[in-house]
């Protein structure tokens, strides 16, 4: 149980790593950044040739392995793959909010639900997340909304 829970708390570092780091290369490219799915397939896909050989997805794996192993043990403790989370948690948020700016097309610091339609994560989620049920989403909501979540994911722990 314990080596499926890391196993599993890995995958899921490795795939925030990858999504962070394909969203940071569309973002200076100026494309869209898609599903978390996509951009992790995108980072693994070496080639483009639209599928992820074993070659490529142990190349990948290789690679990020190496990222977390910070003192170069050839072992991933649980503090070098918490210091991961918190680096990975900080560049989600500073990608949401820079995010958030750009979608906010007239700089008001609210989203209207058509501004949100440029955050396809949120879009479909408007209604949710707009709180007071303005027609607006703050940040302050989505920061609140955001942190519910995250109380909700440790509460299952």
């Amino acid at each position: 149980m314990k080596k499926t829970v890391i196993s599993l708390a890995v995958t899921f570092v490795i795939a925030l790593g990858a999504a962070s780091a394909h969203a940071d290369a569309g973002k200076n490219a100026g494309e869209r950044r898609g599903t978390v799915e996509e951009m992790i397939f995108k980072t693994m896909d070496a080639n483009g040739d639209g599928a992820i050989s074993k070659a490529e997805f142990d190349a990948f794996n290789a690679k990020r392995f190496k990222e977390l192993d910070v003192n170069g043990d050839g072992k991933i403790t649980l503090d070098e793959m918490a210091a991961e989370r918190k680096k990975v948690v900080a560049k989600s948020k500073k990608s949401l909010k820079d995010s958030f700016n750009e979608a906010d097309a007239n700089h008001d610091g609210a989203l209207t639900e058509e501004e949100a339609k440029n955050m396809p994560m949120l879009a479909g989620h408007f209604a949710t997340l707009d709180a007071n049920h303005d027609g607006k989403l703050t940040r302050a909501e989505l920061d609140a909304a955001m942190e519910n979540m995250r109380r909700k994911n440790e509460a299952k722990k």
